[in-house]
């Protein structure tokens, strides 16, 4: 399930690049179904990054400095629900500036 969530999340990156809007309404509902099967996923562009996040893999571009965003992410953060209990089951793999 994860590498069909990882390539749906990559057409979401390509559509959204090339500007194709079309397909957003397709997407999500694809991610509405994920979530009904108790995957949630989660897309952490834009946010503050901290050096204790412990949900993402990040490479650093630059220098290091006081406030540092997510400015990629190349895989989706994912957690599973299952029997009333979250976990993680994928780190998401991001860019830092």
């Amino acid at each position: 399930m994860l590498e069909i969530i990882n390539q749906i999340f990559a057409i979401e990156l390509k559509s959204k690049k090339e500007d194709l809007s079309l397909f957003n309404r397709n997407i999500e509902r694809i991610y509405h179904e994920c979530d009904g099967l108790g995957y949630h996923i989660v897309n952490p562009l834009g946010k503050a990054y901290k050096n204790e996040m412990t949900d993402v893999e990040a490479n650093i571009v630059g220098n290091i400095h006081g406030n540092m965003e997510i400015v990629k992410v190349l895989k989706p953060i994912v957690y599973k629900e299952d029997e009333g209990m979250t976990r993680l089951i994928q780190k998401g793999i991001v860019i830092v500036e």
